[in-house]
């Protein structure tokens, strides 16, 4: 009975901690570009792919009002080098948005994420970072990436 208990608070504590650091990675307070962000359509799954040796993060943001965007997920080369996410749309996402960032070890950066292109597992955005690390993108099932 003890030992069951001790396993469940040892998962239990393991997944919160994993959470948090997950969502302590990232660009924090810096400022989005949308410029450099795409637009897509929920909802949606995804595989975030990642290569190279900085830090990296993919953040869907949901809009606010025109100019405010707020991050609703994220996923980061932390957490491996590909992530599957599923990326769900209720009344309050009247837009989302994908961007990539990089951290270049003087601060996060945002990636310049390139056109649509088609992949064997379905429409796909990328980046590459200077050093030469890549993230893609790939919208695995459902509308994210608009034709």
């Amino acid at each position: 009975m003890m030992s069951s208990m001790l396993w469940a608070l040892t998962i239990v504590m393991t997944v919160f901690l994993n959470t948090q650091a997950e969502a302590s990675q990232g660009p924090g307070s810096t400022r989005m570009n949308a410029r450099l962000g795409v637009v897509v359509e929920g909802p949606f799954d995804m595989t975030c792919t990642f290569l190279g040796r900085s830090k990296k993060v993919v953040i869907v943001y949901r809009r606010l009002s025109k100019e405010i965007w707020e991050p609703k997920l994220s996923c980061n080369d932390g957490a491996g080098s590909q992530i599957d996410r599923h990326v769900p749309v209720d009344g309050r996402d009247p837009g989302l948005m994908i961007t990539g960032w990089y951290d270049d070890g003087q601060g996060w950066k945002q990636c310049n994420l390139k056109g649509w292109r088609n992949d064997p597992k379905g429409k796909s955005l990328s980046c590459q970072t200077p050093g030469g690390g890549t993230m893609t993108v790939t919208c695995t099932k459902g509308r994210c990436a608009k034709p």
